[in-house]
């Protein structure tokens, strides 16, 4: 399953990764992680050849380094995870004083 190999992954890179939304009383660094859409691709004579899934994950972090810096494993993680057309935007967080990367891509298989 794609989504428990992303976890895995994630999991790899830093200790604390939710689905979906942290918890109130998390510690950072922190990862979420949720499934935006899943498609099967089909052939002409309807068999699924391909299942790509797009996903969001959002690496929280205290500093703008230590955020930059967990960006660029988790996109050296997915790309080995065979993801792409990834996406990354810079965000802080006023309410909870912290630097945010958005990543947005697609894992096929």
């Amino acid at each position: 399953m794609i989504e428990k190999d992303l976890f895995a992954t994630l999991k790899n890179v830093c200790d604390r990764v939710y689905p979906i939304k942290m918890p109130q009383d998390a510690s950072y660094p922190a990862i979420t992680y949720m499934v935006i859409a899943d498609i099967n691709e089909q052939s002409l004579y309807g068999n699924v050849f391909m299942n790509s899934i797009r996903f969001q994950v959002d690496i929280f972090a205290k500093s703008y380094s230590e955020v930059k810096g967990l960006k660029d494993e988790v996109i050296e993680k997915i790309v080995e995870l065979r993801g792409c057309d990834i996406s990354v935007q810079d965000l802080y967080e006023d309410d909870i004083e912290l630097y945010r990367e958005l990543l947005d891509f697609k894992i096929r298989r």
